[in-house]
């Protein structure tokens, strides 16, 4: 007779548990979300700005709360090779609460560089939206940043 371990044996006994807690048989399938449910989303503009005398880049999108409600907020990484060396950031992006009013709309966060400085170019930025308490999307999206023109 096969010996079975005692982790695969708990793991299994747990399970079956779980299954009779929830009154499923075993091999019951867990009912779908509701296919109305829309969950929230983010997106990364293709092009942001890098402010060399700032130490900063600024990156914009889109979101969309879905069927979510609540404070949110943008939290954005940021990072860029320049020159052979990592240059990274982290910065925030305020968007208020998600209400039944306001449920998308844009975004803006300006990312100071922990060292060193932002520059034009190629990049990447991992955007988080956050809506309290409990939902979280997240997006890492490749972009450009083009150089910070001051106007006159």
């Amino acid at each position: 007779m096969h010996q079975v371990r005692p982790s695969l044996l708990a793991a299994g006994l747990t399970t079956l548990a779980t299954a009779a807690a929830l009154g499923l048989a075993p091999g019951a399938a867990l009912a779908a979300p509701s296919p109305a449910a829309s969950a929230p989303a983010i997106s990364v503009n293709w092009f942001g700005v890098a402010d060399v005398h700032a130490h900063t880049g600024t990156v914009r999108g889109r979101f969309d709360c879905g069927d979510e409600r609540g404070l949110a907020y943008i939290e954005v990484h940021l990072a860029q090779r320049v020159r052979g060396i990592d240059v990274t950031g982290f910065g925030f992006g305020v968007i208020g609460a998600c209400t039944d009013e306001r449920t998308a709309g844009t975004w803006t966060a300006t990312v100071p560089a922990d060292a060193g400085t932002f520059r034009a170019g190629p990049a990447t930025t991992t955007a988080r939206l956050v809506v309290e308490p409990n939902s979280l999307t997240e997006t890492t999206e490749r972009l450009r940043l083009l150089p910070h023109c001051p106007r006159p």
